[in-house]
């Protein structure tokens, strides 16, 4: 059997593969192996949106789908498909067993799915079986001429679908961001964009105006369900290293405001900070 080889992609443009070599490759050497680097897009409405049912606990609740689809786009960023066999995109649920969704010999490729049974085929899950927070993952992976399978990293070539509720917090808000030793930064007025459904980037972090430490320094959140929590990533989108994670309690108001709280660890201790976002007309 061939090797099956994970692509990575490696800081300052380096691509290394994880298989049975220990050695890092270069992005020559990695051209002449993978053949193409890609990049996937998907559309702002590739996604599974509904209703939990009332009345019992959210992680147990039947999920009523209102929107369900997926509009999926492959293509080569460098390259050739000179030595590619095929490319397949794979899925899986909650990472169960793969099932090969399609597969091309060109690029780009575009998967356009309009329907929840289309998006569910083949992994033994229908609509019932549906819970808020299950993840529908798509892979890209890639045969060579010679036999050799690999699957790109998930920046490059996957897409994540999250069974969520419907969201829209888009929009300007007036943030005021309270640290926990009670100092308080009044940030103004900041836009808060949408970068993925139910997913969604700030202006600022912290005490930080926007502009004064990086060129963006905003934090990324996500939307369950009225509930707003923070994924463990860099503090200024990457710009540092320090950690900024999550902690519990942000939510939705009723009135459309929202409360986000996060942590983010410096050399000298960790800071816990609440904001405040008052939508604006």
């Amino acid at each position: 059997m061939k090797n099956l080889k994970i692509m990575i992609m490696a800081v300052a443009g380096l691509l290394a593969l994880t298989a049975c070599e220990t050695d890092p490759e270069t992005v020559a050497e990695v051209a002449d192996e993978a053949g193409m680097l890609i990049q996937v897009t998907a559309s702002s409405d590739s996604s599974i949106l509904g209703t939990p049912a009332g009345g019992v606990p959210l992680e147990d609740a039947e999920v009523s789908v209102t929107n369900a689809a997926l509009d999926m786009t492959i293509s080569m960023t460098s390259g050739s498909l000179d030595k590619i066999a095929k490319l397949e995109i794979v899925k899986s649920f909650n990472g169960g067993s793969e099932v090969i969704l399609a597969e091309t010999t060109t690029l780009p490729y575009n998967l356009v799915i309009q329907d929840l049974d289309g998006l569910l085929a083949g992994t033994g899950v229908v609509e019932n079986d549906l819970r808020i927070g299950n993840v529908l993952a798509f892979r890209t992976r890639i045969t060579q001429t010679d036999g050799d399978v690999y699957y790109y990293n998930s920046g490059m070539g996957n897409y994540e679908i999250i069974v969520n509720c419907s969201s829209n917090l888009t929009g300007n808000y007036a943030v005021i961001s309270t640290r926990d030793d009670g100092n308080t930064y009044d940030q103004g007025i900041e836009a808060i964009v949408a970068v993925s459904p139910g997913y969604y980037k700030t202006v600022t972090t912290g005490g930080w105006a926007a502009g004064t430490i990086a060129p963006d320094q905003g934090f990324n959140f996500q939307d369950t369900c009225n509930t707003l929590t923070v994924p463990n990533q860099d503090l200024a989108q990457g710009y540092y290293s320090n950690d900024v994670t999550g902690r519990d309690g942000g939510e939705v108001l009723a009135n459309g405001d929202l409360v986000i709280n996060y942590t983010i660890d410096f050399s000298a201790g960790a800071r816990n900070y609440s904001n405040s976002y008052v939508k604006q007309p």
